[in-house]
């Protein structure tokens, strides 16, 4: 009964009277609550919709809609849906019961009247209306059931009582509401005998021939059983009399059953229906019918092991079957498709097994539609061959193009090329015709050979690519590497075709040519590679050898060059190593041709030079002057410096050398050797004119033949010589003028000087006179100075009272003007040193690099006071107080994740029992590892499944989800990445699902900064001019002015623009027209109108004529000055309310400057806030002007909407304003408005006033109030709900673009896509069979399983705060540093810091150094312990001036190494730092107090939080503890009742259980024990016994009864190791176990489950 049974009491104790009664009538609540629960399934059933719950029931039907929706099922003419009043109960559910619901109900009772229910069933219209007796309604829903299910019209009602469960407070209601109305409660069980007796004579002779089958079969003979269903008051169809004895079996076992189903659910003293044991009429029917099935099923299985189609056929047209779509011509199909699917269910089964009705049916229609595909397919193909055999190509693409063949998808542009090849083929074809399988393979090569074609007519290579490849064209041999070159070779192809399509055979030629000549470029490439291996090898031989090779495509390669080649080729190497400084640098085909042509040319070179020096010395021996010189001018010699006026010094000199070698004898040597330019040798012979550069054998140089560089020598010597004397002859006459030249010049410069000389004698007299005034002067000085010596103590004494008297007079003279103005004179000390100190103070702020004076005045401002390091210490204690507590959270979440682990684990072991418990008897001993399998949790059960991998997953995805909502970065490239249709429908179903919609602070805090990142990422990569941000439609302003319009920035819209565009709409006879025709027309129509004249003016004029009327220029002028004053109102509107605007679209704004401004440094102000004016006017609020009933900005009745006027209205409004933001005036066609182009400006002005100010707002981390402790401070983990597909198409978009969004191995984000793994499919993540594709539904369910949604609860991975290092960190080295600078500036004066550290300090500055050190050290002796400094900046203030400047040496060059100042300039930067604190000093003093009160408030959020973790592991430990002790309570209740039979003098011992090792080996629970036999299993026992301590076991184990070892064993830990999925566990490191068994025994003879 649910839950309805009270509190539960001993065995031992009885009831009270009152006790009992209270009980009975809680059973009839109950049972009352169970008769509407069946009332309200077997209505769903019926009206197929879902019905109010059964406590609300009652009331649900009093309205009477669904009672006569029910009278329709079953009476659809008596109660016709258009009948029924109020049938979609919307004025009930808005004004209640009306008087005319009544009418519903008489409808239904009219329909019970027409199918002949009882009307002793029947309740008052009162009684349902009313609600006076709702008992007798629900009665007669009951009878009507059972009464429609004998009918054969309704479904029948189940019994639920017992079987459904209501709470306690249901129950009392119900108790409640019968004890109201003091009703009687009705016998429901009593319906099915009342309804017998309430039948007509032919019902009731159909009831007595029903029960007579029911007797006959209960009695177990055949011939009663067949006399009975024969009996033709029992109204059976379809009567077999050979099946009568399955008739029988059949029978008897549905009777039976029934009768087990009636003994389980009848109640004690409660009277039960005869139809709830006998079968009616209908079960019985039922059952003959799904007799004659299996016998008609039986006969067709029978025809198909036979094999004849004319058997098959008569069997499947057998009544019973009722197959539909029997054919006769298409027998042998069903023959053969059933055959199929016969052998088919029996490879699937193992066994043969009949195939079932449906099976049979589905057989028909596929055999069917085969018979009529292959039909409907021959034809086609005839039609095919036909236009074949003629000439006309658009009548074969016609036949190919019918559906019914069958074939690829064919294209009318190839008609020509399918005709032409299919003909061919139709002709080689031994049946002269073409079947199907043949067309279609070659009409599938054929479309993709036309494919190819398109792509290379439209030149796609994209196209190209994706049809080249297609295994349908079947060319072979393509290569992805060389698309492009088979793209180029095809192309010029079709352009030589022009508009013939090419065939396959010229596609595959152009393919294979393409391959020749790759290979033929391949092997040259070897070819070049051999050349550069014999190069670097220095073997002229093999790099003769590899050039020779036919592959290298070399041209004029002489064997007798090999050397110069190889010479050659190792220069040209050499060089090209040096200029692209590759030491492997390789030689090209180019390179490589070039020196064999070059090796040639020097080799004829070379040879023909050497021809010419034998002829030369030819000419020489025989001493023709004329003859040597012709020779010696001969090209091939290359002879310089040939003259041939010295032809005879020639031969003479020639001559003479020749005879000198003469004279040290001849050698007889054929050889002689040439030097070439480079340096190279050739050899060459005298006898038979033939050299080459390779040395020859025992080579010795002829002694008497003269070389290139002798003769040389000689010719440049002998012209030389003639061409000085040539010279010197030329130019005689130039030598003798030159030295005239010079000695007149030598003359005019001696008489010039004595000239002057002469010149010059009266200032000469002048100076002899002036030296002789001098002599006289300084020697009446000497005198006067002699005087003066002698009597020197006279004159200093008289000098020294002057100019005493003198100082004393001056100073009593300053100092009485200073006594008298002594106040302006402390005015103006005052005045200068402010400002001097200004000036050294504005120095230090504005200037960048600010001199070390400058920074040595103001560096006491850096000396920390008491109050500085109390607040530093306070500041230090509080974060690490922070993080310690942060971690300790963290670990208190996850002792919470690992407690709801445990009880998660308990649960699902409580409900894996149950599930084994009722399968365990089953078991036998050959399937005992069942058990082991039923134990084991289910591993696919969807992402929250209960196990370690569904966990890891399940976390993996709150992890990512994490991520990418705390780093805006990731969405936003993501974002940019895909396509903008794309990334705009993955923002609205993705991203706006990730973020919650902004539905809180921090999800609003996030979300704007995704906005705002996407926004700087599409500006910095996107945007090249700052106008595209208004010409490019941004995906990330049109989302966010979507988000902030449609969303959160709806109300703001209304609030902003509603009452003003409200008093523009009230004002209805307002009418603003600025077009001139429409002014000039609207003019002539009033005028008619009023005169009843036709106007003699035209009707059609334009712009400018309309404004030659006077009339229309005045109210052209009306109209501006309206539109100016609703323009000016609207403007107000939007000014005023600036704090209205959302915070996110003005951040936003800001962030759209800002960035801007940013990367185009150069773009003006005016430019700037255009393009802001165009985000929050234009985009934003410019559509909720022109159309405020589409944005909910005025409110508007049902059915109403704008007028076209004020929609004109507003549109012109709206139009001024835009001009008025992007500062545009009118012109051109708008001339005629050009007076409002001042206005325009004007308001251009408030509009950038307006967007200034909106751009001057706060950060969002104060605006929220979010700072990098506030995720660690919340209570409840944020939750985000996302379907299936979001996440998989999420994660699918991640795996794509994780090259681009996470480049570097060590990113988060590529982390964590590496713990997922591959996208899941859909039914992974459900938990659900992979569903069958050839299913006709596969894919409406994959479609509702995408849409389930999942709620992910979002976690980081990763720890935000990582553990201190002792290693000092660049920070600390900077702070030290400085404040080592700072202490040497101070006492150590000089122009620049690398001047004070190279100077020596004195010592009265050590000691001035040691007095502020001292005076440091005494203030820091006044600060507690926990505040004082660090021991390092302690250590470095003991250290003298010197120690201090090497220090900071140090320091700096430290710092440059980590990156921290960039030499030369270090010491600048330092002072640079050293300024910016001074200067920040204030501002770091105010930052610390509020990050100090900041931290305090975090860490009391924390604390709670603490608490909070703190009360949930207390209450998660109690609660296991609990469920622990209950499992063992379990067992001492049992254990209980045999210990109250034993004496009480007798101690209770403790329940222990011993199994024989053997025992437990036959169970499966013991695997095996090492290094001992099965054999010896029986002579070790096993004692497990319950320790005091929940959940805890101790195993004994003994052998042959000697004590061996013991072993504790913990329940929670055995379920760990379950979901850990380890199967097998080691005790006493010996015996193997099974995990999953061992917990089913210690919960089958322990827990009691």
């Amino acid at each position: 009964m649910g839950e309805s049974g009270g509190q539960t009491r001993s065995g031992y104790e009885r009831l009270t009277a009152e006790e009992m009664d209270e009980q009975r009538i809680q059973n009839v609540a109950y049972q009352y609550l169970c008769r509407l629960e069946e009332a309200k399934r077997w209505m769903e059933a019926c009206l197929h919709e879902e019905l109010p719950t059964p406590t609300e029931l009652e009331e649900g039907l009093r309205n009477g809609v669904l009672l006569a929706k029910l009278g329709h099922c079953f009476a659809p003419a008596v109660v016709p849906l258009k009948k029924i009043y109020d049938l979609d109960q919307g004025r009930y559910k808005a004004q209640g019961l009306q008087f005319r619901h009544t009418d519903n109900i008489n409808y239904w009772r009219g329909a019970m009247v027409e199918v002949g229910l009882p009307t002793m069933f029947h309740p008052e219209t009162t009684d349902i209306y009313d609600k006076k007796n709702m008992p007798r309604t629900v009665y007669c829903i009951h009878a009507l059931s059972m009464y429609l299910f004998r009918l054969g019209l309704a479904p029948q009602i189940h019994d639920l009582c017992g079987k459904v469960k209501f709470t306690e407070e249901e129950i009392n209601n119900m108790k409640l509401e019968l004890d109201k109305y003091g009703l009687q409660m009705p016998a429901f069980s009593k319906i099915g005998g009342i309804l017998a007796n309430e039948m007509s004579v032919d019902e009731a002779a159909v009831h007595a021939a029903v029960i007579a089958i029911n007797e006959a079969v209960e009695s177990g003979e055949v011939e009663g059983t067949a006399r009975a269903l024969l009996n033709p008051n029992a109204m059976l169809a379809d009567l077999q009399q050979p099946l009568m004895p399955v008739y029988q079996e059949m029978l008897h076992q549905a009777r039976a059953q029934k009768a087990a189903r009636a003994y389980t659910r009848r109640n004690d003293g409660e009277e039960m229906d005869i139809y709830e044991e006998y079968l009616t009429q209908r079960e019985i029917q039922d059952n003959v019918n799904r007799v004659n099935v299996r016998a008609a099923v039986e006969h067709v299985d029978d025809a198909l092991e036979s094999g004849d189609p004319l058997a098959l056929l008569s069997s499947l047209q057998m009544p019973c079957l009722s197959l539909r779509g029997l054919c006769r011509e298409n027998a042998s199909w069903y023959l053969e498709q059933l055959a199929v699917d016969r052998e088919q269910k029996a490879l699937d089964l193992g066994c043969v097994d009949p195939l079932d009705l449906d099976e049979l049916q589905d057989g028909v229609c596929v055999a069917n539609e085969e018979a009529q595909r292959t039909q409907s397919m021959e034809k086609a193909v005839n039609s095919i061959n036909e236009a074949l055999r003629g000439a006309e190509p658009r009548q074969t693409l016609r036949s190919l193009m019918n559906p019914d063949a069958h074939l690829p998808d064919v294209y009318p542009f190839a008609s020509t090329l399918y005709h032409a090849e299919l003909a061919p083929l139709q002709q080689q074809s031994p049946q002269g015709e073409l079947q199907q399988e043949e067309l279609y393979v070659a009409v599938e090569m054929l479309s993709a050979v036309a494919l190819v074609n398109q792509a290379l007519e439209a030149r796609d290579l994209g196209a190209f690519c994706a049809t080249l490849g297609s295994p349908a064209a079947g060319l072979a041999h393509v290569e992805d590497s060389l698309l492009q070159r088979y793209f180029s070779e095809l192309c010029e192809l079709k352009t030589k075709a022009g508009r013939v399509l090419l065939t396959w055979n010229q596609l595959q030629a152009g393919l294979n040519t393409v391959n020749a000549a790759v290979q033929d470029e391949h092997s040259q490439v070897m070819t070049l590679g051999l050349i550069n291996q014999a190069v670097r090898g220095g073997d002229p031989q093999k790099t003769l050898a590899a050039l020779l090779l036919p592959s290298s495509g070399l041209e004029e390669v002489v064997p007798g060059n090999a050397v110069r080649y190889h010479q050659l080729l190792s220069q040209a190497r050499r060089h090209k190593a040096e200029v692209s400084r590759d030491p492997g640098a390789e030689l090209w085909l180019a390179d490589i041709q070039e020196a064999v042509r070059g090796g040639n040319q020097q080799t004829q070179k070379a040879l023909k030079m050497c021809l010419g020096l034998a002829a030369v010395n030819q000419a020489v021996k025989e001493g023709k002057a004329s003859q040597t010189l012709r020779v010696l001018r001969l090209p091939e010699v290359a002879l310089r410096s040939v003259v041939t006026d010295c032809a005879a010094g020639y031969q003479d000199e020639l001559t003479f050398l020749l005879r000198a070698k003469a004279r040290t004898g001849d050698n007889r040597s054929p050889w002689m050797r040439t030097k070439v330019e480079e340096g190279s040798s050739f050899y060459f012979h005298l006898q038979r004119l033939e050299g080459g550069w390779d040395k020859p054998q025992d080579f010795n140089h002829n002694s008497m033949v003269l070389t290139h560089q002798e003769i040389q020598g000689v010719l440049s010597s002998v012209t030389a010589t003639h061409s000085r004397e040539v010279q010197w002859k030329g130019s005689e006459g130039l030598v003798v003028q030159l030295q005239a030249r010079a000695r007149g010049f030598l003359l005019r410069q001696s008489l010039g000087e004595r000239l002057h000389f002469l010149n010059t004698q009266l200032p000469a007299v002048i100076a002899i006179q002036s030296h002789w005034r001098r002599w006289v002067q300084q020697t009446a000085y000497r005198r006067r100075l002699r005087y003066l010596y002698q009597n020197w103590r006279a004159v200093v004494k008289i000098q020294s009272f002057v100019k005493m008297w003198q100082a004393r007079r001056r100073y009593r003279a300053r100092l009485c003007y200073f006594r008298r103005h002594v106040g302006a004179i402390v005015k103006i000390q005052a005045f200068f040193r402010a400002n001097k100190a200004r000036e050294e103070y504005r120095m230090l702020v504005h200037s960048s690099i600010p001199p070390l004076s400058v920074v040595r005045k103001f560096a006491h401002l850096l000396e920390l006071g008491d109050n500085d390091i109390r607040q530093e210490g306070e500041l230090l204690r509080l974060r690490e107080e922070v993080v310690r507590t942060i971690r300790s959270n963290r670990q208190l979440e996850a002792d919470l994740d690992l407690m709801d682990l445990k009880i998660g684990l308990l649960v699902r072991n409580r409900v894996t029992l149950q599930e084994v418990v009722s399968h365990c008897k089953k078991l036998t001993k050959k399937n005992k590892e069942q058990l082991s399998d039923m134990m084991a949790l289910e591993k696919s059960k969807g992402l929250k499944a209960l196990s370690k991998d569904r966990r890891q997953k399940l976390e993996a995805y709150q992890h990512l989800f994490y991520l990418l909502q705390t780093q805006p970065l990731y969405l936003a490239q993501l974002i940019f990445l895909m396509p903008q249709n794309h990334s705009t429908r993955f923002m609205e179903t993705v991203i706006f699902s990730l973020f919650n919609y902004g539905s809180d602070c921090r999800e609003a805090f996030l979300l704007l900064q995704l906005f705002t990142a996407a926004l700087r990422h599409e500006i910095k990569l996107k945007v090249d001019q700052p106008q595209e941000v208004v010409t490019g439609n941004p995906t990330v302003i049109k989302m966010l002015v979507s988000f902030y319009r449609h969303g959160r920035g709806q109300n703001a819209l209304k609030e902003i623009l509603g009452p003003a565009v409200r008093e523009v709409l009230q004002d209805r006879s307002l009418s603003i027209r600025t077009d001139p025709t429409e002014i000039y027309k609207s003019w002539i129509n009033q005028t008619e109108t009023q005169t009843g004249h036709k106007s003699s003016l035209p009707y059609e004029v334009s712009a400018e004529q309309a404004m030659e009327q006077p009339e229309v220029r005045r109210r052209l002028d009306i109209a501006i000055v309206n539109l100016k004053h609703l323009t000016e109102r609207l403007l107000t509107a939007i000014t005023s309310n600036l704090s209205k605007l959302p915070y996110g679209l003005r951040y936003t704004a800001k962030v759209l400057r800002d960035a801007l401004q940013e990367k185009f440094p150069t773009a003006t102000e005016d430019e700037l806030y255009k393009i802001v004016g165009n985000l929050v006017y234009y985009r934003y609020m410019n559509p909720a002007v022109v159309a405020p009933d589409g944005f909910d900005v005025v409110d508007f009745s049902a059915g109403s909407s704008l007028l076209p006027e004020q929609r004109r209205v507003l549109g012109s409004i709206a139009r001024i304003l835009q001009h008025a933001a992007a500062h545009k005036h009118f012109h051109g066609d708008s001339a005629h408005l050009r007076s409002l182009n001042e206005y325009i400006s004007v308001t251009h002005a408030k509009f950038r006033k307006f967007l200034r100010a909106a751009c001057d707002i706060p950060e969002p981390s104060e605006r929220f109030d979010m700072d990098e402790y506030s995720e660690m401070v919340i209570l409840n983990k944020p939750v985000v709900y996302i379907s299936i597909s979001e996440l998989l198409n999420t994660h699918k978009l991640l795996l794509e673009h994780q090259d681009s969004l996470c480049p570097e191995a060590c990113d988060p984000l590529r982390a964590l896509l590496r713990d997922l793994g591959k996208v899941p499919s859909i039914q992974t993540l459900i938990g659900e069979a992979e569903v069958n594709p050839v299913e006709s539904q596969s894919e409406q369910t994959l479609a509702q399983y995408s849409k389930m949604d999942v709620s992910l609860t979002l976690a980081s991975k990763f720890d935000v705060f990582k553990g201190a290092d002792d290693r000092p960190d660049a920070k600390g080295i900077l702070l030290s540093t400085k404040q080592l600078i700072i202490d040497v500036i101070r006492t150590q004066p000089g122009d620049t810091l690398s001047e004070v550290l190279r100077s020596s300090s004195s010592r009265d500055q050590e000691v001035q150094h040691g007095w502020m050190m001292q005076r440091r050290a005494q203030q820091d002796a006044k600060t507690p312990e926990k505040m004082k400094r660090n021991q390092s900046l302690v250590a470095d203030g003991n250290l003298s001036l010197e120690e201090k400047k090497r220090k900071i040496q140090r320091s700096l060059r430290r710092l440059e190494s980590l990156g921290v100042l960039i030499p030369p300039n270090s010491e600048t930067q330092i002072l640079q730092l050293i300024a910016k604190d001074i200067r920040h000093q204030r501002l770091h003093r105010q930052r610390r107090q509020a990050e100090v009160i900041k931290l305090r408030q975090t860490l009391n959020s924390l604390h709670s939080k603490s608490c909070f973790h703190s009360e949930q592991v207390d209450y998660y430990s109690q609660y296991i503890t609990t469920c622990l002790d209950n499992l063992s309570a379990k067992t001492s209740k049992t254990s209980g009742k045999k210990s109250a039979a034993e004496s009480k003098g007798k101690k209770s011992k403790q329940l222990a259980l011993t199994y024989t090792a053997a025992r437990l080996h036959e169970k499966g629970v013991l695997l095996e024990i090492e290094d001992l036999p099965v054999t010896q299993f029986k002579n070790v026992i096993f004692d497990i016994v319950p320790s005091k301590e929940g959940g805890t076991f101790m195993v004994k184990a003994r052998f042959m009864g000697v004590d061996m070892e013991k072993f504790p064993l913990k329940y929670q830990d055995l379920l760990q190791l379950q979901y850990e999925g380890v199967a097998v566990m080691k005790m006493f490191d010996k015996a193997k176990v099974n995990v999953n068994l061992l917990i089913f025994l210690l919960n089958k003879k322990f827990h009691k489950k």
